[in-house]
């Protein structure tokens, strides 16, 4: 019985170990200085001091309601993203790549892929930032509609 339960927690842990994957790491340039607003594939908004939103113009992400968005919150005591004045030389995938991938993924797209956004700046400055995918959130129905008694 006790060689049993040796050989049962040996393949346990063996098996554990090599079940732990690592997220991919994916990095998109996303430059919206160097672009006609026309052109744009994104925005790029600041919704507080902390939170940053990029919405790509894509409704690529089931149920197809919504553009696909990421974001990032800066927290406090969190290191801040360094701003470079020369491109970071990492593989970028294109617009097209990363909208199949939040398509394929969407809900699960963060436990798959670490998906970090370069955006440019003014100045031909650079900051790169590990963002989040935000899934589609149906509206919420807060009300209640009475009828008339006849």
């Amino acid at each position: 019985m006790k060689k049993i339960f040796l050989i049962s927690l040996f393949f346990f842990i063996y098996s554990s170990i090599f079940a732990q994957e690592t997220n991919k790491k994916i990095y998109f340039l996303a430059d919206t200085i160097n672009t006609t607003k026309k052109n744009q594939l994104l925005s790029i908004e600041t919704v507080s001091f902390f939170e940053h939103i990029f919405t790509f113009f894509c409704k690529c992400a089931p149920p197809y309601k919504s553009y696909v968005t990421f974001s990032y919150i800066n927290k406090k005591g969190a290191p801040i993203a360094e701003v470079v004045s020369k491109k970071p030389d990492y593989p970028y995938v294109s617009f097209k790549e990363l909208m199949d991938l939040s398509g394929k993924w969407h809900s699960y797209f963060d436990n798959k892929y670490d998906l970090y956004i370069t955006e440019v700046l003014p100045g031909n400055k650079f900051r790169t930032n590990k963002v989040k995918f935000m899934p589609y959130s149906p509206p919420i129905d807060d009300c209640v509609t009475l009828k008339d008694k006849q």
